[in-house]
């Protein structure tokens, strides 16, 4: 099965941003925790109003389960007040580094 990957950008609020990603400070130890959650990366982008997250999971059911957890469904409330705008592209892994 083909490992799942999942980039999200998220546009804060002007002068935002480090409210933004304050609010995902608890969530790096529960994906550390999580089976299958490969690469969990917050990425301060160079736009001063831009963060990106990139996710890698071992498989769709590795994925689903962090997708569906309800800490990820408490974050979403967390970080709402703070983004002007965001979206996800989700795909299979076709080639990557050993």
């Amino acid at each position: 099965m083909a490992k799942r990957v999942m980039i999200a950008t998220m546009k804060a609020n002007p002068g935002q941003r480090d409210e933004l990603l304050a609010q995902f400070a608890d969530m790096f130890a529960v994906a550390n925790a999580e089976a299958g959650t490969e690469v969990y990366t917050l990425v301060e982008g160079d736009d001063p109003d831009t963060v990106y997250m990139i996710e890698q999971y071992a498989d769709q059911t590795a994925m689903d389960a962090h997708m569906g957890s309800e800490s990820l469904a408490a974050l979403y409330p967390k970080i709402g007040p703070f983004m002007a705008d965001g979206g996800a592209v989700m795909g299979s892994v076709h080639q990557q580094l050993d």
